[in-house]
């Protein structure tokens, strides 16, 4: 099997589902601000990822988990599978949280910090993947998350609405090195 569907069955399904006594994933609305919509099956929402949402949410309890990795695994691929090993599975994560334009322009701006000519864009391409060749991967996901963190905060500013979130997504981001890193 494909270890990176091993890897967000174990790391983002797990952080971000909700399971019942028997340990299977459930359907669970969503708090007012979240902006996903009404609701999601492990961080798979009704807003961002419509027809998965639904299929998966319609789906037996004990299928659900698997089947929302795969998800993961698929729409996160036109991404992950340009990036160093080392970076897959940081990137899967991100891409998922953040969308693929959102999680290659955290990479690109970590990248950037490091000193690399690398303009933020949310576009993989040749410089982006030229410079991860390169780069100390290790402080890239660092600079990444340092760069996603402001975003939130950012948006949070913006938002008020969204303060709450900011406790859980800094869990989420230490978790993410920890996992990754």
């Amino acid at each position: 099997q494909d270890p990176l569907i091993e890897k967000a069955l174990n790391n983002i399904v797990r952080w971000e589902g909700r399971t019942d006594r028997q340990g299977n994933l459930v359907v669970y609305n969503l708090p007012a601000g979240d902006e996903g919509g009404v609701y999601e099956v492990a961080g798979i929402n009704n807003r961002f990822h419509p027809q998965a949402a639904k299929e998966i949410a319609a789906l037996p309890p004990e299928q659900r988990a698997l089947a929302a990795a795969k998800y993961i695994r698929a729409y996160t691929a036109p991404l992950v599978n340009q990036l160093p090993a080392e970076m897959q599975g940081f990137a899967q994560d991100l891409a998922f949280h953040r969308g693929l334009a959102g999680a290659t322009r955290h990479i690109q701006q970590g990248l950037a910090d490091m000193g690399f000519a690398i303009r933020p864009d949310g576009v993989i391409g040749p410089k982006t993947l030229a410079a991860l060749n390169e780069a100390n991967l290790r402080e890239v996901k660092k600079r990444a998350i340092v760069s996603y963190l402001n975003t939130e905060q950012a948006r949070a500013e913006a938002n008020p609405a969204r303060r709450k979130f900011l406790p859980g997504l800094e869990n989420r981001a230490r978790n993410l090195l920890a996992a990754f890193g």
